[in-house]
């Protein structure tokens, strides 16, 4: 039998290296649950800063997690009444000048939406992280006064947006505060850190994100949400063609 004293380097161990804390995919587990919602309603701005040029987007925002299903369409003047449409993995754009429905799909999905960092697929992502990637728990760290998991993901299906992500998730409530998005080469793409959450039919969830494209010189976007509801009601005739172009 061991003693407390041959016992106690192990204990110090396990501290430090997080044994006695959650795996990796418990760790992703729990984030998927914070994020699981059956309907979503909320407005959104988008501060695209590029250089010394700032420009701001707002929109309004519903989906439905069945389906994978988004609406989002823009209500600042330059871009009023441009909407987006995703279905499932599938994503169309509403020009109303043109009167125009144009398919992005593929590598036009990695583009950043509305010339932002912020690309396709970040905005629209809806997939639980677990499905896409493994996981492993790399070490521990703290991000604006938060104690944090470092985990790193690894993508197990070929549609997932990012070869490796690194993220740093917050031990109490499950938000990554920071995050690593890196190519299949190796390369850094991009930075992205939580600015501010709120607490909201008892999920924690970032409102408030900085996204720094690496690619990109002096480029960053914020991205914030305001009026976030869940689990409210909204007709499913909401997410078709017909709606797009109205």
């Amino acid at each position: 039998m061991k003693t407390l004293l041959q016992l106690t380097p192990l204990i110090l161990l396990a501290a430090v290296t997080g044994s006695f804390a959650l795996t990796g995919e418990e760790i992703l587990d729990k984030m998927d649950d914070n994020r699981d919602h059956a309907t979503m309603t909320a407005n959104a701005s988008m501060t695209i800063h590029v250089g010394d040029d700032v420009r701001k987007k707002k929109m309004s925002i519903k989906s439905i997690t069945e389906g994978n299903r988004s609406l989002v369409e823009f209500t600042n003047p330059a871009d009023k009444g441009t909407k987006y449409l995703m279905i499932d993995d599938n994503l169309w754009i509403y020009f109303p000048d043109e009167n125009d429905v144009v398919k992005i799909s593929g590598h036009m999905l990695k583009e950043g939406m509305m010339g932002s960092d912020v690309s396709y697929e970040d905005a629209l992502e809806a997939d639980k992280l677990s499905e896409k990637y493994s996981v492993e728990v790399t070490g521990a760290d703290s991000i604006q006064g938060r104690s944090t998991q470092v985990v790193e993901l690894k993508a197990t299906s070929k549609d997932a947006p990012y070869s490796r992500r690194k993220m740093w998730v917050d031990t109490e409530n499950y938000v990554a505060w920071k995050e690593e998005m890196f190519a299949k080469s190796g390369r850094l793409l991009k930075v992205s850190r939580v600015l501010e959450v709120k607490t909201i039919d008892g999920r924690t969830i970032p409102v408030k994100t900085e996204t720094v494209n690496q690619l990109r010189r002096n480029s960053k976007t914020v991205f914030e949400l305001s009026d976030v509801a869940f689990d409210v009601k909204l007709n499913e005739s909401l997410f078709t063609m017909r709606t797009l172009r109205r």
